[in-house]
């Protein structure tokens, strides 16, 4: 878990694939929330269809803020946010190195760290619900303390909507 842009991307490319394989094991999911705080925060965190709009409207003045500003841009997609370990490492290098970014987030309503939680939490569960959607639906007990099973009721209820939304976040799975 987007001016975070490319950097959550990569982030979050590897949030989706600790989640795949921590949801391929009940055991593994246990683990993970148990040794993760990071990890637990998003799974426990509630969304609601405002703050998905609110992340939708952040996340697109991320984008348009990064094509003004390629250097930035490059910085984002840096080694140093990528392979910071935690979400609060991942705040403090962001906030740090990209304060005009942490001010559109905070124009939108978000911290850093509330911005990068709901959007993974948001990630997490879309990707459930495109799978459900492709004929591919995850094991719902495998999911317990992973993805917050509200968060993915939402989204498969407001699905159209979110649908609309999609190209602010830049997901896969668009008219599923």
């Amino acid at each position: 878990m987007i001016p975070i842009a490319r950097s959550a991307s990569n982030a979050i490319l590897s949030c989706l694939v600790a989640f795949a394989l921590l949801a391929s094991s009940t055991f593994a999911a246990q683990k993970a929330t148990d040794d993760d705080p990071d990890a637990k925060e998003v799974a426990t965190y509630s969304l609601s269809m405002d703050g998905i709009r609110q992340l939708a409207t952040a996340t697109s003045e991320l984008k348009e803020w990064e094509q003004k500003n390629p250097d930035a841009s490059k910085g984002m997609d840096g080694d140093e946010l990528k392979n910071a370990g935690s979400v609060t490492e991942q705040v403090r290098i962001f906030d740090s190195k990209f304060p005009q970014a942490t001010a559109i987030l905070k124009k939108n309503g978000f911290s850093t760290r509330e911005y990068l939680i709901s959007l993974y939490a948001f990630v997490q569960a879309a990707m459930v619900v495109t799978l459900k959607k492709a004929g591919q639906a995850p094991d719902v007990n495998k999911l317990t303390g992973v993805v917050n099973p509200a968060n993915i009721d939402l989204v498969e209820k407001n699905w159209d909507e979110i649908q609309k939304l999609n190209p602010s976040f830049g997901l896969p799975g668009a008219n599923l």
